[in-house]
Protein backbone atom coordinates (compact mmCIF):
# COMPACT_ATOMS: atom_id res chain seq x y z
CA UNK A 1 0.00 0.00 0.00
CA UNK A 2 2.83 2.42 0.86
CA UNK A 3 4.69 2.04 -2.49
CA UNK A 4 1.07 2.43 -4.24
CA UNK A 5 0.92 6.14 -3.11
CA UNK A 6 4.74 7.12 -4.35
CA UNK A 7 2.68 6.92 -7.74
CA UNK A 8 3.23 10.13 -9.63
CA UNK A 9 0.26 11.18 -11.60
CA UNK A 10 1.22 12.81 -14.87
CA UNK A 11 -1.09 14.64 -17.53
CA UNK A 12 -0.38 15.50 -20.73
CA UNK A 13 -2.32 19.31 -21.34
CA UNK A 14 -2.34 21.15 -24.24
CA UNK A 15 0.01 24.08 -25.95
CA UNK A 16 -1.00 27.46 -24.95
CA UNK A 17 -0.24 31.20 -26.93
CA UNK A 18 0.66 32.88 -23.54
CA UNK A 19 2.63 29.96 -22.43
CA UNK A 20 1.42 29.42 -19.00
CA UNK A 21 1.43 26.54 -16.99
CA UNK A 22 -0.14 25.37 -14.22
CA UNK A 23 1.56 26.31 -11.31
CA UNK A 24 1.20 30.29 -13.17
CA UNK A 25 -2.31 29.16 -12.99
CA UNK A 26 -2.50 28.50 -9.67
CA UNK A 27 -0.44 31.83 -8.46
CA UNK A 28 -3.07 33.55 -10.49
CA UNK A 29 -5.87 31.84 -8.98
CA UNK A 30 -4.07 33.00 -5.37
CA UNK A 31 -3.35 36.49 -5.99
CA UNK A 32 -5.76 37.82 -8.81
CA UNK A 33 -9.33 35.73 -8.01
CA UNK A 34 -12.09 37.90 -7.06
CA UNK A 35 -13.66 35.51 -4.19
CA UNK A 36 -10.82 34.89 -2.45
CA UNK A 37 -9.63 39.06 -2.61
CA UNK A 38 -13.09 39.55 -1.27
CA UNK A 39 -12.37 36.37 1.72
CA UNK A 40 -8.96 38.10 2.51
CA UNK A 41 -10.88 41.31 3.66
CA UNK A 42 -12.25 39.46 6.35
CA UNK A 43 -8.65 39.12 8.31
CA UNK A 44 -8.40 42.75 7.93
CA UNK A 45 -11.34 43.35 9.61
CA UNK A 46 -10.61 40.86 12.16
CA UNK A 47 -7.40 41.99 13.04
CA UNK A 48 -9.48 45.73 13.14
CA UNK A 49 -11.91 44.15 15.47
CA UNK A 50 -9.14 42.72 17.88
CA UNK A 51 -7.73 46.10 17.79
CA UNK A 52 -10.37 47.70 18.82
CA UNK A 53 -10.91 45.64 21.81
CA UNK A 54 -7.95 46.95 23.09
CA UNK A 55 -9.57 50.07 24.19
CA UNK A 56 -9.89 51.65 27.35
CA UNK A 57 -12.54 52.85 29.47
CA UNK A 58 -13.46 56.90 28.55
CA UNK A 59 -13.43 58.85 31.64
CA UNK A 60 -16.36 61.11 32.10
CA UNK A 61 -15.62 65.01 32.89
CA UNK A 62 -18.55 67.15 34.12
CA UNK A 63 -19.37 70.42 34.62
CA UNK A 64 -22.32 71.73 36.69
CA UNK A 65 -23.08 75.23 36.96
CA UNK A 66 -25.82 76.69 39.93
CA UNK A 67 -27.58 80.01 41.12
CA UNK A 68 -29.48 79.57 44.77
CA UNK A 69 -31.71 82.96 43.27
CA UNK A 70 -28.69 85.21 44.00
CA UNK A 71 -30.38 88.00 41.81
CA UNK A 72 -33.54 87.98 44.32
CA UNK A 73 -32.34 86.42 47.47
CA UNK A 74 -28.87 86.53 47.47
CA UNK A 75 -28.00 83.51 48.45
CA UNK A 76 -24.81 83.62 45.87
CA UNK A 77 -23.89 81.11 42.97
CA UNK A 78 -21.99 78.31 42.43
CA UNK A 79 -19.53 75.76 39.61
CA UNK A 80 -19.04 72.36 40.00
CA UNK A 81 -16.45 70.15 37.72
CA UNK A 82 -15.79 66.37 38.07
CA UNK A 83 -13.79 63.57 36.77
CA UNK A 84 -15.10 60.06 37.00
CA UNK A 85 -13.81 56.44 35.77
CA UNK A 86 -15.32 53.19 35.99
CA UNK A 87 -13.23 50.27 35.86
CA UNK A 88 -14.30 46.21 36.34
CA UNK A 89 -13.23 44.54 39.10
CA UNK A 90 -13.48 41.51 36.60
CA UNK A 91 -11.14 42.56 33.84
CA UNK A 92 -13.31 43.17 31.26
CA UNK A 93 -10.85 44.13 28.99
CA UNK A 94 -8.53 41.52 29.06
CA UNK A 95 -11.31 38.99 28.20
CA UNK A 96 -13.08 40.57 25.41
CA UNK A 97 -9.31 41.16 23.89
CA UNK A 98 -8.61 37.73 24.50
CA UNK A 99 -12.33 36.96 22.58
CA UNK A 100 -11.70 39.66 19.21
CA UNK A 101 -8.47 37.25 19.56
CA UNK A 102 -9.90 33.84 19.32
CA UNK A 103 -12.37 35.15 16.23
CA UNK A 104 -9.54 37.20 14.74
CA UNK A 105 -7.98 32.82 14.73
CA UNK A 106 -11.03 31.68 13.63
CA UNK A 107 -10.93 34.12 10.56
CA UNK A 108 -7.57 33.13 9.67
CA UNK A 109 -8.24 29.11 9.64
CA UNK A 110 -11.52 29.53 7.95
CA UNK A 111 -9.30 32.04 5.00
CA UNK A 112 -7.48 29.76 4.63
CA UNK A 113 -9.47 26.10 4.44
CA UNK A 114 -11.73 28.29 2.00
CA UNK A 115 -8.02 28.39 -0.06
CA UNK A 116 -8.16 24.83 0.20
CA UNK A 117 -11.23 24.65 -1.36
CA UNK A 118 -10.61 27.13 -3.53
CA UNK A 119 -7.21 25.55 -4.89
CA UNK A 120 -8.83 22.30 -5.07
CA UNK A 121 -11.94 23.00 -7.26
CA UNK A 122 -9.29 25.13 -9.71
CA UNK A 123 -7.31 21.89 -9.82
CA UNK A 124 -10.75 20.38 -10.86
CA UNK A 125 -11.42 22.75 -13.41
CA UNK A 126 -7.83 22.61 -15.07
CA UNK A 127 -8.16 18.52 -15.56
CA UNK A 128 -11.56 19.49 -16.90
CA UNK A 129 -9.72 21.36 -19.45
CA UNK A 130 -7.58 18.77 -20.21
CA UNK A 131 -9.86 16.20 -20.38
CA UNK A 132 -12.32 18.44 -22.81
CA UNK A 133 -9.54 19.58 -25.29
CA UNK A 134 -8.30 15.42 -25.11
CA UNK A 135 -11.65 14.15 -26.59
CA UNK A 136 -11.82 17.39 -28.43
CA UNK A 137 -8.74 16.02 -30.59
CA UNK A 138 -10.05 12.84 -30.78
CA UNK A 139 -12.95 13.95 -32.54
CA UNK A 140 -11.38 16.43 -34.75
CA UNK A 141 -8.91 13.37 -35.82
CA UNK A 142 -12.33 11.17 -36.71
CA UNK A 143 -13.77 14.02 -38.65
CA UNK A 144 -11.28 15.02 -40.60
CA UNK A 145 -10.29 11.47 -41.06
CA UNK A 146 -14.09 10.68 -42.28
CA UNK A 147 -13.97 14.11 -44.38
CA UNK A 148 -11.27 12.63 -46.57
CA UNK A 149 -13.53 9.30 -46.98
CA UNK A 150 -16.12 11.75 -48.03
CA UNK A 151 -14.48 13.68 -50.68
CA UNK A 152 -13.10 10.35 -51.88
CA UNK A 153 -16.62 8.48 -52.07
CA UNK A 154 -17.73 11.10 -53.66
CA UNK A 155 -15.08 10.74 -56.73
CA UNK A 156 -15.45 7.43 -56.81
CA UNK A 157 -19.38 7.88 -56.87
CA UNK A 158 -18.75 9.94 -60.02
CA UNK A 159 -16.63 7.69 -61.63
CA UNK A 160 -18.84 4.65 -60.61
CA UNK A 161 -15.97 2.87 -58.50
CA UNK A 162 -18.31 3.08 -55.46
CA UNK A 163 -22.12 3.24 -55.13
CA UNK A 164 -24.40 6.35 -54.65
CA UNK A 165 -25.50 5.21 -51.27
CA UNK A 166 -22.15 4.81 -49.78
CA UNK A 167 -20.98 8.38 -51.27
CA UNK A 168 -24.13 9.53 -49.55
CA UNK A 169 -23.34 7.47 -46.15
CA UNK A 170 -19.75 8.60 -46.05
CA UNK A 171 -20.78 12.27 -46.25
CA UNK A 172 -23.25 12.13 -43.74
CA UNK A 173 -20.97 10.55 -41.08
CA UNK A 174 -18.46 13.04 -41.53
CA UNK A 175 -20.85 15.37 -41.07
CA UNK A 176 -22.30 13.86 -38.00
CA UNK A 177 -18.73 13.82 -36.54
CA UNK A 178 -18.20 17.33 -37.40
CA UNK A 179 -20.75 18.05 -35.34
CA UNK A 180 -19.52 16.30 -32.47
CA UNK A 181 -16.45 17.99 -32.98
CA UNK A 182 -17.76 21.24 -32.85
CA UNK A 183 -19.82 20.41 -29.44
CA UNK A 184 -16.29 18.90 -28.07
CA UNK A 185 -14.42 22.13 -29.29
CA UNK A 186 -17.25 24.55 -27.07
CA UNK A 187 -17.34 22.47 -24.43
CA UNK A 188 -13.48 22.78 -24.82
CA UNK A 189 -13.85 26.46 -24.80
CA UNK A 190 -15.90 26.96 -22.44
CA UNK A 191 -13.62 24.54 -20.00
CA UNK A 192 -11.05 27.57 -20.32
CA UNK A 193 -13.57 30.09 -19.64
CA UNK A 194 -14.00 28.61 -16.39
CA UNK A 195 -9.94 28.68 -15.75
CA UNK A 196 -10.34 32.25 -16.56
CA UNK A 197 -12.55 32.94 -14.01
CA UNK A 198 -10.91 31.26 -11.27
CA UNK A 199 -7.12 32.95 -12.37
CA UNK A 200 -9.43 36.36 -11.86
CA UNK A 201 -10.26 36.75 -15.11
CA UNK A 202 -6.83 36.21 -17.05
CA UNK A 203 -7.42 35.09 -20.55
CA UNK A 204 -6.22 31.53 -21.23
CA UNK A 205 -6.49 30.91 -24.73
CA UNK A 206 -4.94 26.92 -24.41
CA UNK A 207 -3.43 24.79 -22.01
CA UNK A 208 -0.04 23.40 -22.23
CA UNK A 209 1.54 20.72 -22.74
CA UNK A 210 3.69 20.45 -19.58
CA UNK A 211 2.85 17.49 -17.81
CA UNK A 212 0.65 17.92 -14.42
CA UNK A 213 2.19 16.08 -11.61
CA UNK A 214 0.56 15.10 -8.69
CA UNK A 215 2.50 13.72 -5.74
CA UNK A 216 0.43 11.94 -3.42
CA UNK A 217 2.32 11.21 -0.07
CA UNK A 218 4.24 7.92 0.61
CA UNK A 219 2.25 7.34 3.75
CA UNK A 220 0.16 3.63 4.77
CA UNK A 221 -3.40 5.07 5.52
CA UNK A 222 -3.53 5.51 9.07
CA UNK A 223 -0.29 8.19 8.34
CA UNK A 224 -2.69 10.00 5.76
CA UNK A 225 -5.37 10.69 8.44
CA UNK A 226 -2.80 11.38 10.93
CA UNK A 227 -1.75 14.11 8.47
CA UNK A 228 -4.96 15.08 7.34
CA UNK A 229 -6.14 15.98 11.42
CA UNK A 230 -2.65 18.12 11.79
CA UNK A 231 -3.14 20.40 8.37
CA UNK A 232 -6.37 20.72 7.67
CA UNK A 233 -7.26 24.06 8.37
CA UNK A 234 -11.54 23.93 9.59
CA UNK A 235 -10.46 21.30 11.78
CA UNK A 236 -8.58 23.80 12.98
CA UNK A 237 -10.78 26.24 13.04
CA UNK A 238 -13.05 23.58 15.15
CA UNK A 239 -10.80 24.01 17.54
CA UNK A 240 -10.30 27.74 17.90
CA UNK A 241 -13.92 27.62 18.16
CA UNK A 242 -13.73 25.75 21.35
CA UNK A 243 -11.10 28.12 22.66
CA UNK A 244 -13.54 31.11 21.72
CA UNK A 245 -16.48 29.26 23.60
CA UNK A 246 -14.05 29.48 26.55
CA UNK A 247 -13.06 32.72 26.49
CA UNK A 248 -16.53 33.68 25.79
CA UNK A 249 -17.88 32.09 29.03
CA UNK A 250 -14.73 34.25 30.17
CA UNK A 251 -16.14 37.33 29.27
CA UNK A 252 -19.48 36.65 30.48
CA UNK A 253 -18.22 36.07 34.16
CA UNK A 254 -15.90 39.09 33.64
CA UNK A 255 -19.06 40.91 32.87
CA UNK A 256 -20.56 39.63 35.89
CA UNK A 257 -17.80 41.60 38.04
CA UNK A 258 -18.96 44.84 39.89
CA UNK A 259 -17.67 47.82 38.29
CA UNK A 260 -16.40 50.38 40.66
CA UNK A 261 -16.42 53.96 39.73
CA UNK A 262 -14.25 56.33 41.19
CA UNK A 263 -14.89 60.29 41.18
CA UNK A 264 -12.88 63.42 42.33
CA UNK A 265 -14.64 66.62 42.16
CA UNK A 266 -13.62 70.86 42.66
CA UNK A 267 -16.85 73.22 43.34
CA UNK A 268 -16.37 77.11 44.16
CA UNK A 269 -19.32 78.94 45.58
CA UNK A 270 -19.68 82.80 45.88
CA UNK A 271 -20.13 84.71 48.23
CA UNK A 272 -24.08 84.60 49.89
CA UNK A 273 -24.97 88.48 50.71
CA UNK A 274 -28.39 87.61 51.90
CA UNK A 275 -28.42 89.72 55.30
CA UNK A 276 -30.50 86.89 57.19
CA UNK A 277 -27.41 84.05 56.25
CA UNK A 278 -24.73 85.54 54.62
CA UNK A 279 -21.65 83.29 53.96
CA UNK A 280 -18.21 83.97 52.69
CA UNK A 281 -17.02 81.99 49.00
CA UNK A 282 -15.68 78.78 49.33
CA UNK A 283 -13.96 76.23 47.67
CA UNK A 284 -15.09 72.58 48.05
CA UNK A 285 -13.09 69.29 46.75
CA UNK A 286 -14.45 65.98 46.77
CA UNK A 287 -13.53 62.26 45.95
CA UNK A 288 -16.48 59.32 45.59
CA UNK A 289 -16.67 55.54 44.78
CA UNK A 290 -19.52 54.14 43.50
CA UNK A 291 -20.36 50.41 43.82
CA UNK A 292 -23.28 48.99 41.74
CA UNK A 293 -25.69 46.78 43.86
CA UNK A 294 -25.31 43.25 41.17
CA UNK A 295 -29.00 41.91 41.57
CA UNK A 296 -28.32 41.15 38.22
CA UNK A 297 -26.07 38.16 38.93
CA UNK A 298 -29.13 35.87 40.76
CA UNK A 299 -29.93 35.72 36.80
CA UNK A 300 -27.16 32.88 35.47
CA UNK A 301 -29.51 32.28 32.15
CA UNK A 302 -26.13 34.22 29.79
CA UNK A 303 -23.90 31.83 32.01
CA UNK A 304 -25.13 28.87 31.87
CA UNK A 305 -25.58 29.64 27.54
CA UNK A 306 -22.37 30.16 27.43
CA UNK A 307 -21.34 27.31 29.27
CA UNK A 308 -23.83 24.87 27.32
CA UNK A 309 -21.47 26.61 24.03
CA UNK A 310 -18.41 25.52 25.49
CA UNK A 311 -20.22 21.81 25.59
CA UNK A 312 -21.34 23.03 21.63
CA UNK A 313 -18.11 23.34 20.78
CA UNK A 314 -16.17 20.23 22.03
CA UNK A 315 -18.56 18.19 20.28
CA UNK A 316 -18.36 19.56 17.49
CA UNK A 317 -14.69 19.37 17.80
CA UNK A 318 -14.89 15.89 17.83
CA UNK A 319 -17.65 16.12 14.71
CA UNK A 320 -15.20 17.62 12.85
CA UNK A 321 -12.55 14.70 13.65
CA UNK A 322 -14.52 12.05 12.53
CA UNK A 323 -16.07 13.94 9.28
CA UNK A 324 -12.51 14.28 8.33
CA UNK A 325 -11.01 10.99 8.97
CA UNK A 326 -14.43 9.62 7.07
CA UNK A 327 -13.24 12.44 4.00
CA UNK A 328 -9.85 10.85 3.70
CA UNK A 329 -11.18 6.93 3.89
CA UNK A 330 -13.85 7.64 1.31
CA UNK A 331 -10.64 9.61 -0.94
CA UNK A 332 -8.30 6.64 -0.55
CA UNK A 333 -11.49 4.19 -1.47
CA UNK A 334 -12.29 6.55 -4.94
CA UNK A 335 -7.91 6.82 -5.91
CA UNK A 336 -7.62 3.26 -5.28
CA UNK A 337 -10.51 2.66 -8.04
CA UNK A 338 -9.22 5.19 -10.44
CA UNK A 339 -5.90 3.90 -10.20
CA UNK A 340 -7.48 0.08 -11.27
CA UNK A 341 -9.47 1.75 -13.89
CA UNK A 342 -6.50 3.62 -15.06
CA UNK A 343 -4.51 0.49 -15.27
CA UNK A 344 -7.47 -1.00 -17.17
CA UNK A 345 -7.18 1.72 -19.84
CA UNK A 346 -3.59 1.39 -20.96
CA UNK A 347 -2.00 3.51 -23.88
CA UNK A 348 -1.57 -0.16 -25.88
CA UNK A 349 -5.42 -0.07 -25.82
CA UNK A 350 -5.99 3.32 -27.57
CA UNK A 351 -2.99 2.50 -29.68
CA UNK A 352 -4.49 -0.49 -31.04
CA UNK A 353 -7.94 1.19 -31.79
CA UNK A 354 -5.71 3.82 -33.48
CA UNK A 355 -3.93 0.83 -35.50
CA UNK A 356 -7.29 -0.82 -36.07
CA UNK A 357 -8.82 2.50 -37.52
CA UNK A 358 -6.06 3.29 -40.13
CA UNK A 359 -6.36 -0.74 -41.03
CA UNK A 360 -9.93 -0.35 -41.51
CA UNK A 361 -9.63 2.51 -43.21
CA UNK A 362 -6.60 2.26 -45.85
CA UNK A 363 -8.78 -0.89 -46.72
CA UNK A 364 -12.02 0.58 -47.25
CA UNK A 365 -10.03 3.37 -49.60
CA UNK A 366 -8.84 0.44 -51.59
CA UNK A 367 -11.63 -1.57 -52.02
CA UNK A 368 -11.01 -4.22 -49.66
CA UNK A 369 -13.25 -3.42 -46.71
CA UNK A 370 -17.12 -1.87 -46.77
CA UNK A 371 -17.85 1.44 -45.36
CA UNK A 372 -19.80 -0.31 -42.21
CA UNK A 373 -16.49 -2.29 -41.02
CA UNK A 374 -15.03 1.72 -41.45
CA UNK A 375 -17.92 3.20 -39.13
CA UNK A 376 -17.52 0.58 -36.61
CA UNK A 377 -13.81 0.96 -36.43
CA UNK A 378 -14.57 4.86 -36.04
CA UNK A 379 -16.98 4.26 -33.52
CA UNK A 380 -14.21 2.02 -31.79
CA UNK A 381 -11.40 4.40 -31.79
CA UNK A 382 -13.96 7.06 -30.29
CA UNK A 383 -15.48 4.65 -27.43
CA UNK A 384 -12.06 3.38 -26.62
CA UNK A 385 -10.00 6.84 -26.79
CA UNK A 386 -12.73 8.43 -24.89
CA UNK A 387 -12.67 5.97 -22.14
CA UNK A 388 -8.93 6.04 -21.65
CA UNK A 389 -8.93 9.74 -21.43
CA UNK A 390 -11.97 10.27 -18.53
CA UNK A 391 -9.80 7.21 -17.00
CA UNK A 392 -6.72 9.53 -16.98
CA UNK A 393 -8.90 12.40 -15.92
CA UNK A 394 -10.46 10.16 -13.06
CA UNK A 395 -7.56 9.48 -11.57
CA UNK A 396 -6.21 13.07 -11.66
CA UNK A 397 -9.33 14.19 -10.23
CA UNK A 398 -9.08 11.32 -7.72
CA UNK A 399 -5.98 12.33 -6.60
CA UNK A 400 -6.72 15.73 -6.30
CA UNK A 401 -9.43 14.80 -3.90
CA UNK A 402 -7.71 12.54 -1.71
CA UNK A 403 -4.80 15.80 -1.80
CA UNK A 404 -7.71 17.95 -0.86
CA UNK A 405 -9.15 15.40 2.32
CA UNK A 406 -5.54 15.32 3.63
CA UNK A 407 -5.21 19.13 3.81
CA UNK A 408 -2.16 19.71 1.18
Amino acid sequence: MKKIFSLCLVLLLGVTLSAQNFNDYLKAVEQHNAAYTAERYSVDIAEAMTAAARVFNDPEFSVEYGNNQDWSLQMGQSVETGLSYAFSLGNIRRARIGVARSEEDITRAALADWFRNLKAEATLAWIDAQEARAVMEVKRSTWEGMEQVAASDSLKAALGDVSTVDARQSRIEARALRGEYLAAEAEYKNALNTLSLFAGGMPIQEIPEDDLVLILPDHSAQELVELALEHRADLRAAELSRTLSERNLALVKASRAPEIELSAGYSYNTEVRNEIAPAPQFHGLSVGLAVPLKFSRLNRGERLAAEQSVKQAEAAYEAAQQQIISEVQQAMVSWQAALHVAQECSDTMREDAASILESRRTAYLQGDSSLLDYLMAVRVYNETAEQCITARSGLATAAAGLLRAIGL
